[in-house]
């Protein structure tokens, strides 16, 4: 891919494994290292923060396996000319996931096994939100190298990007913009960078968690922050981007914005209510304090 000259670098297969012919996809494998990563820094803070992590890390595992399968139960639902037997549920591929269903099927089995395990949902919920934020970046990141996920058509935007010939960009706009696209063109029209945008909002709600975790006031308080920022990021900045958006139904919005907007509404309220609790709590106990020393 490209902004504006050089050479477009994009490719579906990220390397090939010598004397096995095996093919390594880009997007599977930065998947693979999001889910990994994402695995290591929760055991890591759960062991800081006193959690059973040898429980949680078999939970963390059922839950990113529910939440995958779910993801692509539900798309092929939406899609049925795509199942070609339960095979099918396995095919993890970008763009063919639904991302809503993946993370209300993960954060189901999630609670489940906190409640099994006599876990604090909250204060596990705390350790996994930098590892989602870790995860949502190399995921984008993994969609930008194959090409998939790629934006709407966007002729004056100054950082739009161009993919090369052979790439779903490329091909999607031969099929339905050939009128735009001259015949000798090497790379598909500029398009909206919305992968850059995924990983740009991983990185802003992992940034917002490293900069609250001395600072946090309530149990949750992580998990909220990050939730807030990644669905914030993905519903209202990506989505409106995306070639694959959905078609609106109220004004310019989609359901899927009008539910982000219900969730982010529900949680922007639950998080200034509990802040707003515990400051007055950390107010009474330095009260009390002072009258003990009376």
């Amino acid at each position: 891919m490209r902004f504006s000259g050089g050479a477009s670098t994009v490719s579906p297969i990220l390397f090939t494994i010598p004397g096995l012919a095996w093919e390594v996809s880009a997007y599977g494998f930065f998947v693979a290292l999001a889910l990994v990563s994402g695995w290591v820094l929760a055991i890591r803070l759960a062991t800081r923060e006193g959690l059973p992590a040898d429980r949680l890390g078999g939970s963390y595992v059922v839950a990113v396996a529910f939440g995958l399968v779910g993801a692509r139960a539900v798309w092929l639902l939406q899609h049925p000319t795509a199942f070609e037997g339960w095979i099918s549920l396995l095919a993890l591929r970008s763009g063919e996931l639904s991302a809503g269903a993946g993370v209300a099927f993960a954060l189901g089995i999630t609670l489940l096994q906190c409640r099994r395990h006599g876990v604090p949902a909250m204060a596990w919920l705390d350790v996994l939100a930098p590892a989602v934020a870790l995860a949502v970046a190399l995921e984008g990141f993994g969609a930008l190298l194959s090409g998939a996920g790629y934006g709407a058509y966007a002729p004056e935007a100054r950082f739009a990007l161009r993919f090369p010939e052979g790439s779903p960009a490329y091909l999607a706009h031969r099929r339905e913009l050939s009128q735009l696209l001259p015949r000798a063109a090497s790379s598909s029209l500029p398009v909206y960078p919305t992968q850059l945008v995924a990983v740009l909002g991983g990185l802003l709600a992992g940034g917002l968690w490293w900069w609250q975790r001395a600072r946090r006031r309530f149990v949750g308080q992580h998990a909220i922050g990050v939730a807030l920022v990644l669905i914030a990021v993905r519903s209202f900045v990506e989505e409106p981007m995306r070639a694959d958006r959905a078609p609106a139904v109220v004004g310019p919005a989609s359901r899927g914005q009008l539910a982000a907007l219900c969730v982010v509404a529900v949680l922007a309220v639950v998080l200034r209510t509990r802040l707003r609790a515990a400051a007055k709590s950390t107010v009474v106990a330095a009260t009390r304090g002072g009258r003990a020393r009376r």
